[in-house]
Formats: structure tokens, sequence, C-alpha cells
């Protein structure tokens, strides 16, 4: 399974837990949504590693190493990949823009309802789900040079673009 793959069955799988009447999902819903986004900012990151280093830019452990002729590369070590800080340092270095404020949010609810406990309102898991549609829209489109619409798929496109619409109307 690519990482790709895995971010989108990780959106669709919250968006699915979005959606069940059972009020526990929501916990699930956030957690695989925030995956999600996190694993399509990785992908973007092994697009960008060079060739035979590993994957570095996902690696955080990322040392040098040199070839038969001496030359220098970048070799990713080990199974531990990038967390949240690791991946705005890098976009940031990368010229790739991301908007963190937004993300920051999306992050905080889903701390909240992992390993806390929360007390939002169904607006306010409208917000988080709003807030990802637009990180998810902007980061296809912008940085993967895809149409979200196709790489979502029809069904999970038109739950974030209904759960949207509810929040900006609210």
């Amino acid at each position: 399974m690519t990482i790709l793959k895995n971010a989108i069955d990780s959106i669709a799988i919250g968006l699915e837990d979005y959606q069940s009447p059972d009020n526990r999902r929501i916990v699930s819903s956030a957690r695989n949504i925030f995956a999600g986004i996190l694993l399509l900012f990785k992908h973007k990151l092994c697009e960008l590693s060079p060739p035979n280093s590993d994957e570095a830019l996902i690696k955080t452990r990322v040392l040098p190493q040199l070839d038969p002729t001496g030359a220098l590369s970048w070799i990713g070590k080990g199974k531990k990949t990038v967390d949240v800080s690791n991946i705005q340092e890098r976009f940031d270095s990368l010229d790739i823009l991301v908007d963190w404020k937004r993300l920051k949010r999306v992050n905080d609810y889903r701390n909240d309802v992992e390993h806390y406990y929360s007390n939002l309102n169904t607006a306010s898991v409208q917000q988080l789900i709003s807030d990802s549609f637009i990180i998810i829209r902007d980061f296809i489109s912008d940085h993967l040079d895809d149409d979200p619409k196709s790489l979502l798929g029809e069904k999970y496109w038109k739950i974030l673009v209904d759960v949207n619409e509810v929040y900006e109307k609210e």
C-alpha cells in the first residue's frame, strides 16, 4: 500500500466515522482525518526525496553518506517518520505553503478528543471537517497537482463539500 492510498483511506474512514450515528466515532473521525492529512504531507515529501535516499525527507534521522565516487548524499535511517513540526520545518524550507493555523485548529481538536475529552458541539465538529476540507483540497490541488474530487472519489468529496457548505452557512 502506498502512502497516498493510506492517506485517502484514512480520510475516507474518518468521513464514514463522522457520518456514523454512534457519537463515540467522533474521536475516530478526528484521528483518521488528521492522520490522512499528515499522510498526504508525507507523500509529498516522499515524492521530493532523492532517488536511493530511503525516502530521506520523511525520516526523522537523515545521515550523510559517501558513494563510491566520493559524492555526498543524505540517506533516511530507521522507521521513525517526521511529526507535524518536522513537516512544517521541511515544508517551509521547500517553500510548500500550508495553512498551519488551520491545521493547528484541527490538531488541537484531535488532541482534545483523543487525549482528554471534548465538549465541542456539532458545529465545532463541522468546523474541524470544514478546516480539514480546505487543507485537503488546497494541498491536493496546489502541491500534488491532482484533482481532489477524483483523488478522493465522488462519495467522499461530496461529504467534505456538504459539511463545508453547512458550516459556512451557519
